[in-house]
């Protein structure tokens, strides 16, 4: 044997047979001689290298193989449990949309979903609180409870938005406001109103909703009035209490009194409010028998229009023959006069004068080149109306010189705050010089600089200074009759007027005359909102029933817009002439630049 075979005959075999051969480090020798210069021979043998003491693993203890299969079975179990959570909760939220509610359904939905939800929890509690500690946990965490602190602000946000919701209306026309009259009637409410709405869910649609939204202004416009909705559907009890059978309805109470609105426009709702908190109904008679305009006819000639306009305001609407009746009827408030035709017969012109006299309130709108013989009552208010045609080129309605958009004055409650209104074909009314003291006449309409009265009916119209009068021509006066003013004489001792007695009512009649009648007609009253206005302001002065002068409620369809002849001509050459100007200067002036 030789000496590397004995060296290596020393060391462990490595595994797979292999002996491994150790390296020992010094000076190296030439092969063949000892150190010291001695032979291979005199080496001395090396010592043995002890063995290795065997590793001996420590050994898991075993589990019982009924006890892992048991949990492995109720893991592979919980699973399941866990998907029927996960449907059981969209369940929920599927019903609670449905239903609207918290309902018992969805209540007994989300606690079985709760419960399947901890059993699939836990026999994954190990597993779960081992994840809470990785770093993804805790940042998914923080994110997770920013999120839902954001959501619980919007959701505390959102009822305290519900409970207390200022609303900014920022349209022009004021459309998702409560009108002035709304407003006015509300403020006056004396006794609480409660309002139930009868709306099905199965038929509510913007439009429905719409609505709620208007009768939920109501309520917090007044603390008087208290709104409530109920779905038919749902509480069919109920509607047969209230005796409901069509719907959506809504029904206003005041104590004993009770007012039922198929409606669902603020003129409605207004009507109703204003229905419940007047004792009593004023009576407006229209006269006729001289071809005056027909109140009952849907024709655009016809007063329809004007007649419901007067009923929501709580009016008793009636006709009138002075032939018939030979007087004026005790129970007028008002008495219409709509554009008459044929002459007034001297019974009637009495009956009016004497109507007058007593303390009447009389309306009487008269057309262009119609004498029905009514100038000697003018006269004794100091009102005349012209034989003439006022033609206004500055402001007309869509270039139509005879259509005119007269200017309505500041100095009476008639016509505070009203819009633009329209008189197609209207005749001047003039204040008589040397008007009696006892009579407070006041402008309610009239035109600008440019206008003139035309007189020569046939020719072209054109201002003619020999003939016609130029300038701003009065339309519409008001006339009331007022504590005459005693004539003193200078260093005379005045004298004394008599103060009626306590209680006495003194009869003052009030006048209103228009050069126009067609304003008020169905074709421009539903349309133009000046025009509605003015008429039932007219009346809700001369009955005396100020606190409902107002601009009232917009109507259902959007009204069309009014343009005068310095608004079309600035809005065509703006639309026309400006801007395309304007973006061929500015690509000039850039190819310029760039070329």
């Amino acid at each position: 044997m030789t000496t590397d075979d004995t060296q290596s005959s020393h060391y462990p075999p490595e595994p797979g047979g292999r002996r491994r051969r150790r390296r020992v480090a010094g000076p190296q020798r030439v092969p063949g001689a000892a150190p010291g210069g001695g032979t291979p021979d005199d080496l001395p043998e090396p010592a043995a290298a002890p063995a290795p003491e065997p590793v001996i693993e420590p050994r898991a203890a075993p589990v019982a193989e009924e006890e892992y299969a048991e949990a492995s079975a109720f893991q592979r179990f919980s699973g399941f449990l866990g998907l029927a959570a996960v449907a059981l909760l969209a369940a929920a939220i599927v019903v609670f949309n449905t239903e609207g509610a918290l309902t018992r359904n969805v209540a007994v939905l989300l606690i079985v979903a709760a419960t399947l939800g901890a059993l699939y929890l836990i026999p994954r509690w190990a597993e779960v609180l081992a994840w809470t500690r990785t770093r993804t946990a805790q940042q998914g965490g923080s994110v997770t409870l920013a999120s839902v602190a954001f959501i619980g602000l919007l959701v505390v946000g959102n009822w305290f938005a519900n409970r207390h919701s200022p609303q900014w209306d920022l349209t022009a026309s004021r459309r998702y406001t409560l009108s002035d009259q709304s407003v006015k009637i509300l403020n006056q409410l004396n006794q609480d109103v409660k309002v139930t709405g009868f709306y099905p869910s199965r038929q509510e649609d913007s439009f429905i909703r719409g609505t709620k939204d208007l009768l939920r202004q109501y309520d917090r416009r007044s603390p008087r009035v208290t709104v409530e909705f109920v779905d038919p559907d749902v509480s069919p009890g109920l509607a047969r209490q209230f005796d409901i059978k069509s719907y959506p309805v809504t029904i206003f109470q005041a104590g004993d009194r009770r007012e039922e609105v198929t409606g669902v426009t603020e003129q409605d709702f207004t009507s109703a409010l204003l229905k419940l908190s007047r004792s009593e109904s004023k009576k407006v008679y229209f006269l006729q028998g001289h071809q005056e305009r027909d109140t009952d006819s849907a024709q655009p000639s016809g007063y329809n229009s004007a007649v419901e306009a007067l009923k929501r305001e709580n009016y008793t609407v009636d006709k009138l023959s002075l032939l018939a009746a030979q007087r004026v009827p005790e129970d007028a408030a008002v008495v219409v006069v709509a554009g008459p035709r044929a002459p007034f017969l001297e019974p009637e012109r009495q009956a009016l004068n004497d109507y007058l006299n007593n303390g009447g309130k009389l309306l009487l709108l008269l057309d262009p080149r119609q004498d029905v013989g009514l100038g000697d009552l003018l006269d004794r208010w100091s009102v005349s109306v012209g034989d003439d045609l006022v033609i206004d080129p500055g402001r007309n309605y869509v270039g139509d010189p005879l259509a005119l958009l007269p200017q309505p004055q500041t100095g009476h409650r008639i016509t505070t705050s009203l819009p633009d209104l329209i008189m197609p074909g209207t005749r001047s009314v003039s204040i008589k010089p040397g008007a009696g003291s006892d009579l407070a006449i006041v402008p309610l309409l009239r035109t600008t600089e440019r206008s003139w009265r035309e007189t020569n009916f046939s020719a072209p119209a054109r201002p003619d200074p020999g003939e016609d009068v130029i300038g701003p021509a009065t339309v519409a006066v008001a006339v009331n009759k007022t504590e005459p003013a005693p004539s003193v004489a200078p260093g005379a001792t005045p004298v004394a007027t008599p103060t009626p007695a306590a209680g006495e009512r003194q009869p003052r009649g009030r006048l209103v005359v228009v050069g126009n009648s067609e304003f008020a007609a169905n074709t421009y009253f539903g349309q133009v909102l000046g025009n509605r206005d003015f008429f039932v302001n007219s009346v809700n002065w001369l009955a005396e029933d100020e606190q409902l002068i107002s601009i009232r409620a917009l109507p259902a369809v959007a009204p069309p817009i009014i343009l005068s002849n310095q608004a079309q001509v600035l809005v065509f050459y703006t639309s026309v002439v400006f801007v395309p100007l304007a973006v061929l200067l500015l690509g000039g002036a850039v190819w310029w630049q760039r070329r």
